[in-house]
């Protein structure tokens, strides 16, 4: 049995009655704590000039906004990098680790890799999860040094040091960052929206309704002001959480986070165009690894692609393989 394709499987339109069962079956992927920040200070003045403007593939959907400067602040496609996205539109991580050129800086942010389904905060990564990590990172080698950021989970930093483990890396430093905590997206701590919903994590399934843009399926009268605009928020995170700190970075980072802040990003990447829709009927969600490469060129033109660290970039919750941890 092979891990790495059995954590992810396609549902047919049988499994529409298991939506209920199997979502409330996710464990906690929040965070609201409040670790040190990193090694350095953000630094929006101290990035050197404004990013590019860039654009987006416009789709016929009427839920996708059509691409102009105010939606994207940076460039959605690949332009010259020799990279192409999957079926289901994401890039290999190791693809575009070795397409960027050396002169040009990336920051992978992703989802933690495979966890115990322990309702705990400091729940850790499963054998299957480590093997993740470290398969990862034995696409990602090279004969440079990584930044390392997660938040101030077991789950994301063990991450963090997996990837390195397979990199080849030794005594790596793992910095502890808040700004990537997994409620980014929510003016209110997840933990109210967990209190409102009766579900740790937030459920998926309003997670995924906000990303996407579509009604509340509950509580219509109240979840809208729970959330930020999704576009003004993606470029926010993009602008002035990565891009400006990249300088004080590795030429390579990769920071870690947790699916509360990577599904609604990865949405508001592709424009909505990747299906990670929880609540419809292929039940998909963002997979563990998955998540954006930030990529910023030598003329400081800002490419924001999505990407994944396993097989496919998304997962199902009724197919993920129980390791009974």
């Amino acid at each position: 049995m092979n891990w790495s394709k059995k954590t992810v499987k396609f549902l047919g339109l049988a499994c529409v009655t298991s939506l209920f069962f199997f979502v409330a079956g996710c464990s906690s992927d929040s965070s609201d704590s409040s670790p040190t920040d990193p090694g350095t200070t953000p630094a929006p003045e101290s990035s050197g000039s404004t990013p590019d403007v860039g654009s987006s593939a416009t789709g016929t959907d009427p839920t996708i906004p059509s691409a102009n400067s105010s939606l994207y602040t940076f460039e959605t496609t690949p332009g010259a990098l020799a990279v192409a996205p999957d079926v289901d539109g994401f890039y290999d991580m190791g693809d575009v680790y070795k397409a960027v050129p050396k002169t040009s800086k990336i920051a992978f942010v992703i989802r933690h890799s495979k966890r115990g389904k322990s309702s705990k905060s400091e729940s850790q990564l499963t054998p299957i999860g480590i093997q993740m990590a470290q398969t990862l990172g034995a696409k990602l080698v090279g004969d440079e040094s990584f930044y390392y950021a997660s938040t101030d989970f077991i789950r994301t930093r063990e991450t963090c040091n997996n990837i390195a483990i397979g990199r080849g890396e030794t005594d790596v430093k793992v910095v502890t960052w808040d700004a990537i905590n997994g409620g980014y997206f929510l003016k209110v701590p997840s933990s109210t929206l967990d209190s409102l919903v009766s579900k740790a994590g937030g459920n998926p399934r309003y997670i995924s309704q906000y990303a996407f843009g579509d009604p509340f399926t509950n509580f219509a009268d109240v979840l809208p002001s729970y959330f930020y605009d999704l576009y003004e928020r993606g470029n926010q995170f993009v602008n002035e959480v990565v891009v400006a700190n990249m300088p004080n970075w590795n030429r390579v980072s990769v920071l870690v986070t947790h699916d509360m802040l990577i599904e609604p990003l990865v949405v508001f990447v592709s424009n909505r165009t990747i299906d990670l829709r929880v609540y419809k009927d292929n039940f998909r969600w963002i997979n563990y690894l998955s998540g954006v490469a930030v990529i910023v060129d030598e003329a400081n033109k800002v490419t924001v692609l999505p990407v994944r660290g396993d097989e496919v970039g998304w997962m199902t919750f009724r197919d993920e393989v129980d390791e009974g941890v």
